[in-house]
């Protein structure tokens, strides 16, 4: 009969740890999975924004490591369609966070006077130099962004570096001297400009995968 009860006693002593470690492997799981499902590495999204001088701007965004995204935009500035790419380093993994991003942009060439004309109210305006309008640009941001799972909110400014060709400067010239009634005639090449300008934009990131 001792022996007996000590095996059962036995017995009992292994089933009371092995319960005790299927309660912490549970409990070990349950509180990893949060963790794993708060996480926004590797995801894909949609981002869109509104800012200067990327105009409107809707792409799609991916997270490939939780600090780093990378954007891929179509855009248009009310004049002329375009496309935007960039990166941002997201400095923290919390609810609101800094950032740092770059990005670079292009603008095609398109006319536009009759964008001149429904700002101003002209309907007689007409510029030769505005006939091909359009600009390449680089920028270096700074910004703040709330939101971390499913959706983002962001707002970004710094400063870019604008590039652009001004077409048809001997046209314009000598049309303006005609209406003068002067009789100097204008020869030039088309200049490109180059300008440093400040750059701001917002919008938000929504991640679907």
């Amino acid at each position: 009969m001792g022996q007996v009860r000590s095996v059962a006693l036995v017995v009992a002593a292994v089933a009371a740890v092995a319960t005790t470690a299927h309660a912490d492997s549970t409990q070990l799981v349950a509180t990893a999975a949060p963790m794993a499902s708060g996480s926004t590495s590797g995801k894909l999204g949609v981002i869109a924004g509104l800012g200067l001088p990327d105009g409107g701007t809707l792409g799609l965004a991916w997270r490939p490591v939780r600090p780093l995204r990378l954007d891929a935009s179509f855009a248009h500035n009310y004049v002329s369609p375009g496309y935007r790419g960039g990166i941002t380093y997201i400095v923290l993994g919390s609810w609101a966070t800094p950032t740092l991003g770059i990005g670079y942009g292009h603008f095609y060439d398109r006319d536009a006077n009759s964008a001149v004309r429904t700002i101003t109210g002209d309907a007689t305006f007409d510029s030769a130099m505005l006939d091909r309008v359009g600009y390449d640009y680089a920028d270096a941001r700074v910004g703040l962004e709330l939101g971390r799972k499913h959706f983002t909110f962001f707002l970004h400014a710094g400063i870019t570096r604008l590039t652009a060709q001004i077409h048809d400067v001997a046209q314009a010239s000598n049309m303006a001297a005609q209406q003068s009634g002067s009789m100097v005639t204008v020869t030039s090449t088309d200049p490109n400009v180059r300008l440093w300008a400040p750059t701001v934009d917002l919008g938000f990131v929504v991640y679907l995968l």
